[in-house]
């Protein structure tokens, strides 16, 4: 009993001592939780007050933004009206506001208009980037240009690009007064006609006869037209016109196009790939038919150029390389691939019209054109050495007992002073009559006693040779006795043929020819002409004077070569109007001239309201920019009346050594772009870096 009574009081006793500790627990996490209230009310009150402060702060600083802000937007508008009181007054007279709100109408609207047009994108391609092929620093630097030697290991290109084909326009030809519409073959043909309107080929009788020949042939059996001379083109030469005159009227936009256009068809036909360097090709574009012109009197000017197909060319490129296919022709094939790699051509053809073979070649512009320009050069550099080894030999030939041997010294004597082509035979009856050295013919010399020769006869493009020149008494007595009882139309040098001069020069140097007698002739010539420039005067020649000096020695070279190209149309209506402005100049400079000694002296000026400077210093300072800007077109007038004739361009690009222009321009200080334009500049790279030293000798 007594143990049940402790065992309960034990129970009991747990019980509340569970209860105190709950209790006191309760009592403990109150305290906890107002300690906690407490300090979360603190936190709040010093929040509350940073957050004043900083208010406080805030406006303060707001304040004295907005006294800085105005104190900015009046001296803005200070600055605004003092600026519109400046523009509204030109000296006393004050400008209408209206007129001043125009302009700055119009010139927000001009900045409105440049902020939303397109931003224009120039594009680059890979010639912008590539770098330039420095073939020249090679070890074997040019030697692949040799004839013979090889010229690549890897080759490969796309082909060639053909003309479309003729689009038939519907337009009728009108014969005998009653339009006659052309099947399309035949309409083709009396389209290339309009082509030479206005033009001397027009009135040619042996184009027309040509002309008539051809279109006769594309016309059906039954077509009324059969005299050339009832046959109205007008009606094809007015829509002719009319599509040039809409090309002209193209927009900048439809320009853009269509340039855009043209080199995407391009791009893929214009380079090739050699020794895995690319280089630009030439003329990988096939030029579409139309009629021949030819040059002088070609018996074949007129006769129809026909349209050039794939199964006529045969393709050059490397046994591993890709064959091209031929792009927008099917249903055609090439006619032969050929892996030929010391040749520089890409495609050959054979021309129907004037039976020969054509060349499809590298750019002027590309390394393996280069090479052989730059061998051309040396080897005509390494004759000066020669040259009068030559001359001794000649001159002992001119006395042969040998008549061989006496034409022999006598042509070798025209070669080399008067720059003479070597000629050849030639079939009149396919080719122009033009001549050369060896294909002279008694008709076109004339002797003068005592020693003076007269020649006269067609050249290379059927250009006119003429020359009066007095010779050596052997070569007088020789040419006397090679015409002598012959008849016109014989040949002067009847016992020699180029090969056989050819094979004299060889005696001297073994790749020596006629032709790099011109060559040699052309460089020395320049040479000797920009040899007479004294250096020590270059102080008082400015680039203007320098440039016409320099074009004066090419003038010498050019009617060396015989150089020449026919009057331009419209010379005499440009030189009429270059004339004017020199009159109208002429009168400026008068007129300034007065005005500077007015000034100077103290005298009122006579025309007040002119726009001349009213400071002495100043006016005179223009009068001295209007007296040189005279001179310059003084200089222009005389360099385009003396060049109307003369095509100095021939010269610099086939003749004259390009590195005696880079090393005198240098010398001399003229800027080279001046002088060689940058086809000429990128067709002799090599040529650039050679110093002011350099001397054709």
């Amino acid at each position: 009993m007594m143990a049940e009574l402790n065992q309960e009081q034990t129970k009991n006793n747990d019980v509340k001592e569970k209860k105190e500790k709950d209790k006191k627990e309760k009592k403990e996490k109150k305290e906890k939780k107002h300690k906690k209230e407490d300090g979360t009310k603190e936190k709040k009150e010093k929040k509350d007050k940073d957050g004043k402060h900083k208010d406080k702060k805030e406006k303060k600083e707001k304040k004295h933004k907005d006294k800085e802000h105005k104190k900015d937007k009046k001296e803005k508008k200070e600055k605004k009206e003092k600026k519109e009181k400046k523009d509204t007054e030109v000296g006393d007279k004050p400008v209408a506001k209206r007129r001043l709100h125009v302009v700055k109408h119009l010139q927000a609207k001009k900045k409105r208009q440049e902020k939303n047009s397109e931003q224009k994108v120039l594009l680059k391609t890979e010639d912008d980037y590539e770098p330039v092929n420095r073939w020249w620093e090679r070890e074997d630097g040019a030697e692949s240009g040799k004839r013979g030697a090889k010229k690549w290991d890897t080759f490969e290109h796309h082909g060639l690009l053909f003309a479309p084909d003729y689009e038939p326009i519907n337009v009728p030809l009108v014969y005998d007064g009653q339009e006659v519409y052309l099947p399309p073959e035949a309409e083709e043909i009396a389209y290339y006609w309009t082509s030479v309107k206005g033009t001397p080929y027009e009135v040619k009788d042996i184009f027309i006869k040509n002309f008539w020949k051809t279109f006769k042939e594309y016309l059906p059996k039954n077509s009324p037209i059969k005299d050339f001379k009832k046959c109205d083109f007008t009606k094809l030469s007015n829509h002719r016109e009319a599509e040039r005159q809409k090309r002209l009227n193209r927009s900048k936009e439809e320009k853009e196009a269509e340039k855009a256009k043209t080199a995407k068809e391009t791009e893929w036909y214009s380079h090739a790939i050699v020794n895995g360097v690319r280089e630009k090709l030439g003329n990988f574009r096939l030029e579409p038919p139309q009629l021949f012109r030819g040059r002088g009197e070609h018996p074949k000017q007129g006769l129809l150029k026909k349209r050039t197909f794939p199964e006529s060319v045969t393709l050059n490129i490397a046994e591993t390389a890709c064959v091209p296919k031929v792009c927008g022709m099917p249903g055609h094939a090439w006619r032969d691939i050929v892996h030929e790699n010391t040749v520089q051509w890409i495609a050959t053809f054979e021309d129907g019209l004037l039976q020969d073979s054509k060349y499809v070649s590298f750019a002027a512009t590309s390394g393996l054109k280069g090479q052989p320009d730059m061998l051309k050069y040396d080897r005509a550099k390494r004759l000066v050495s020669k040259i009068d080894q030559i001359r001794d030999s000649y001159r002992s030939l001119m006395k042969s007992k040998k008549p061989a041997d006496r034409q022999k010294a006598t042509a070798t004597y025209f070669i080399d002073k008067l720059a003479l082509r070597v000629g050849g035979e030639k079939d009149t009856e396919e080719e122009a009559d033009t001549v050369g050295c060896c294909s002279l013919r008694v008709e076109h010399l004339k002797l003068t006693e005592p020693l003076t020769i007269h020649l006269d006869f067609l050249g290379k493009d059927s250009i006119r040779y003429t020359n009066s020149v007095e010779v050596t008494k052997e070569v007088f007595d020789n040419v006397q006795g090679f015409i002598s009882g012959k008849a016109p139309t014989a040949q002067v040098f009847d016992k020699i043929a180029p090969a056989d001069l050819n094979e004299y020069f060889k005696q001297f140097m073994d790749d020596l020819s006629a032709k790099v007698f011109r060559t040699y002739n052309a460089s020395f010539t320049l040479q000797a002409e920009l040899n007479r420039f004294e250096v020590k005067n270059r102080s008082s020649f400015s680039q203007d004077q320098l440039y016409q000096f320099y074009n004066d020695a090419n003038r010498q070279v050019a009617i060396l070569c015989n150089h020449q190209k026919a009057e331009s149309k419209g010379h005499a209506q440009s030189m009429e109007k270059m004339r004017n402005a020199q009159k109208e100049m002429e009168r400026n400079y008068k007129a300034l001239k007065r005005h500077v000694q007015a000034l100077q002296q103290g005298k009122p000026i006579q025309d007040a309201s002119a726009k001349l400077p009213k400071d002495a210093k100043a006016a005179e300072k223009k009068m001295h920019e209007v007296k040189a800007r005279l001179l310059r077109h003084r200089t222009a007038i005389e360099t385009k009346e003396a060049n109307k004739t003369v095509s100095l361009g021939t010269s610099k690009v086939n003749y004259m050594d390009p590195r005696i222009t880079v090393a005198w321009c240098k010398k001399v200080d003229l800027a080279i772009e001046k002088v060689f334009p940058k086809t000429i500049r990128t067709k002799f790279p090599w040529a650039m870096h050679f110093p002011s030293s350099y001397v054709f000798e």
